[in-house]
């Protein structure tokens, strides 16, 4: 027979198998840290099961960060007994809402998608694709050679060289007339980026495009961040972007690249269905969900 309860500093730690290696550090000061809420689930004093949730400054929205129970105790509604434990503990705390954001394609997702429906969450919606692919085979698509030759007033730059002049007209002009969409803007993703393949594009003089990436591990790109000119995009000159940024990380001895497409980003989301799918190694989404606690 197993119990569930809200963790503590003192047994916490036990549990930090059962969520993400980035969230561990998240059960080391449950005590000091009032955003934060565990639930455990234990059997003869062994843990077997973790919820774990975030609640937002103001203290009315929370994300469910993990829910995982051990694979030789699925089955037996600990999840679900786990997520209602949150629930309720969130409701004494006086939050309205709930959020959950999971990816799909794994063999877990069915049991958590029931479980979710159990709870009267609300049906989950796509936000947005993860793809996942190898450097060598993508640069083999034959629309990676095709735009891969730019004409001559386009040249591409790695984006650490970038001027300062060039960084004040892009500001500039966005002030003056956004054209950048806001999650997009280069300058917010710099920090620690990949020096190797993060990428600018010029025409005529002018900064018109650019790919910000991130080593994720050893032998992972994560492409962070992609954009071209409006009025540049039907050209294809993104894909000269991911043509060269390809390029120089499989010179590079990096063999994986993942990056994320929001799906409010069309001309993107139709790009990876119908031309690149075919050259990953998946394509799956990430899926949200809420509930009103009160």
């Amino acid at each position: 027979m197993y119990t569930v309860d809200i963790l503590n500093d003192s047994n916490a730690l036990t549990y930090e198998q059962f969520t993400f290696p980035k969230l561990r550090p998240n059960l080391h000061n449950l005590n000091s840290n009032n955003s934060l809420v565990a639930i455990g689930a234990c059997e003869e004093e062994k843990p077997i099961g973790l919820a774990l949730g975030k609640v937002f400054p103001g203290g009315e929205f929370v994300e469910v960060l993990s829910i995982f129970v051990a694979p030789p105790h699925r089955g037996a509604g600990i999840g679900t007994t786990l997520l209602t434990r949150l629930e309720q503990e969130l409701q004494v705390r006086g939050c309205k809402q709930a959020e959950l954001v999971y990816m799909s394609g794994k063999t877990t997702t069915p049991a958590l998608e029931h479980m979710l429906q159990k709870r009267h969450w609300t049906t989950p919606e796509t936000r947005m694709l993860v793809c996942k692919g190898k450097a060598e085979t993508i640069i083999q698509a034959p629309w990676m050679k095709k735009y891969s030759r730019l004409p001559s007033e386009y040249s591409i730059f790695p984006w650490i060289e970038i001027t300062p002049q060039e960084r004040q007209a892009i500001q500039e002009q966005q002030k003056i007339e956004p054209w950048i969409p806001k999650d997009l803007i280069p300058f917010l993703h710099e920090e620690n980026l990949e020096p190797i393949n993060s990428l600018g594009l010029r025409y005529q003089a002018h900064v018109v495009g650019w790919v910000i990436n991130h080593r994720i591990s050893p032998d992972t790109i994560l492409y962070t961040c992609s954009f071209v000119r409006k009025d540049l995009q039907k050209m294809g000159r993104i894909i000269s972007l991911y043509a060269e940024a390809s390029k120089r990380q499989f010179q590079a001895n990096i063999p994986n690249g993942i990056w994320t497409v929001p799906l409010e980003h069309e001309s993107m989301v139709k790009f990876v269905k119908h031309r690149l799918a075919p050259y990953l190694i998946s394509v799956t989404e990430t899926r949200g969900t809420f509930k009103l606690l009160q």
